[in-house]
């Protein structure tokens, strides 16, 4: 027999109240909301008790040829100091030749010095391949680098032979090539220039004092080549037609 109240009701079950069903709603939730995000972030809910690992990162893909990475292949002289090598400007480092409309003078005559220090270039490479070693990248966006072609050091030679400077603002290099070349007067050193940096900026004075005028011929070519004056051409102080063996107008050539 059921028990009654005092009032003789008989006594009802206790519910749950609404609180409790809230509660219980926001619970199923959240364990939805927590697992749509793993599914978002994995592309697949992972396995009870695994912490699902993150999505690798896109990254913008790498230049073919790493900065620095040496240039090479076939090689056109554009002055006396750089090169096209397969639409890449490389600039000769440690170096620098007359521009290419640079004018100096040897033997008493003005001379195109820049138009020839680029055929002395050009004839060097001679179609063969070049490798050049980058060393930096100038303001002008060009490589600056060493260069070698058929195992010649081509910046090295361009100042042995007299046709460029060491470019000493940048490097001593090849200070002694440049030293050797003036003993030897190779070149720009046989005669007077104008310093390439200089002409640049405008300058017009000469790097080297010229020769001075002589009237009586030379004795030797010893002498003529001690007073910077050689070849001497037929017509000029200190042309002796004696030491002119093929008789060709340039003496001691």
């Amino acid at each position: 027999m059921r028990a009654r109240g005092s009032d003789g009701a008989r006594a009802r079950p206790r519910r749950r109240t609404a609180w409790g069903w809230a509660a219980l709603g926001l619970l199923l939730c959240a364990v939805a909301l927590g697992a749509w995000a793993l599914w978002r972030g994995s592309g697949s809910l992972p396995p009870a008790g695994r912490t699902p690992s993150p999505r690798p990162q896109q990254t913008r893909p790498q230049p073919t040829r790493p900065t620095g990475a040496p240039v090479s292949g076939p090689a056109t002289a554009i002055d006396g100091d750089t090169l096209d090598i397969r639409g890449t400007r490389v600039r000769l480092f440690g170096i620098d030749a007359p521009e290419h409309d640079q004018t100096c003078r040897r033997a008493g005559k003005t001379y195109a010095c820049g138009q020839e220090a680029l055929g002395a270039l050009r004839g060097l490479l001679a179609e063969q391949a070049v490798r050049c070693t980058p060393r930096a990248t100038d303001r002008y966006g060009r490589t600056v680098a060493v260069c070698a072609a058929g195992g010649q050091d081509v910046n090295g030679w361009m100042v042995a032979r007299g046709y460029a400077l060491a470019y000493r603002d940048y490097s001593t290099d090849y200070v002694a090539q440049e030293n050797a070349a003036r003993k030897a007067r190779r070149g720009l050193h046989a005669g007077t220039y104008v310093n390439p940096a200089d002409f640049r900026r405008g300058g017009a004075a000469p790097a080297a004092p010229p020769a001075p005028a002589r009237r009586a011929p030379y004795a030797s070519c010893a002498q003529a080549r001690a007073a910077g004056h050689a070849p001497v051409l037929r017509g000029e102080g200190g042309y002796n037609p004696k030491l002119d063996g093929d008789a060709d107008g340039r003496m001691c050539e």
